[in-house]
């Protein structure tokens, strides 16, 4: 791994590969890209992910194909959630400071995910990555101040890392341990749940309408 810190899951257990890939990718590609690469990468996840969810049938969006996991609003909802958590915290870390508060854990979503119209939704998600891309915009104009700030004092932010990882009797499941990360590796650990969630879209998408389709026939 990039990092000398040793990381352990919170069950106890040490990372899988799939983990280390992760805690890999943040630490190298922080010290390799730069605020405005990041930005764009980042913009480009949001924008794949919404065009995802622009392809969803309102009708079917509260299905839930597979027991026991969200439907699509809650994916929604959940995103929308993260993503304006997350501006709120890279906010902080972009003005030196470490962010208040509690972790943003995996489950986030709030109670709209059930009751709230579609677009309603949609459009909440929409704003939250629009907030998300003008703060990383704002640290790529800041970009020279920014990269010479980048030290061993820098502040960093508790972040709940997950991977989906396959255990020994080849179940995936989701992996949880807790990392420090700075603002470049936390910025990106974002656009790595944009396309995480974009790919789950994806399949919610799939199985709800071979799902109404197979109910229609």
């Amino acid at each position: 791994m990039a990092s000398d810190v040793s990381y352990i899951a919170v069950d106890g257990r040490p990372l899988t590969a799939e983990s280390e890939k992760m805690m890999e990718y943040v630490h190298t590609r922080s010290r390799e890209l730069s605020a405005a690469e990041i930005c764009e990468r980042t913009r480009a996840a949001a924008a794949e992910l919404e065009k995802v969810i622009a392809s969803a049938d309102e009708r079917l969006v509260r299905l839930r194909p597979f027991a026991g996991k969200w439907h699509m609003a809650d994916v929604v909802d959940h995103i929308s959630q993260t993503q304006i958590r997350g501006a709120e915290e890279l906010r902080h870390l972009l003005a030196g400071r470490r962010p208040p508060g509690p972790p943003v854990y995996e489950a986030l979503k709030s109670g709209a995910s059930d009751w709230a119209p579609w677009q309603t939704l949609v459009g909440g998600l929409h704003d939250a990555n629009v907030e998300m891309i003008a703060i990383l915009e704002g640290a790529a104009r800041d970009e020279e101040r920014r990269a010479s700030g980048e030290n061993s004092d820098a502040p960093t932010v508790l972040t709940l890392m997950v991977a989906t990882t396959k255990m020994p009797n080849d179940e995936l499941v989701a992996q949880l341990w807790f990392a420090e990360l700075k603002w470049k590796e936390y910025a990106l650990l974002q656009r790595l749940h944009l396309l995480d969630h974009r790919t789950q879209m994806r399949k919610l998408i799939a199985a709800c309408v071979g799902g109404a389709s197979g109910a229609a026939s």
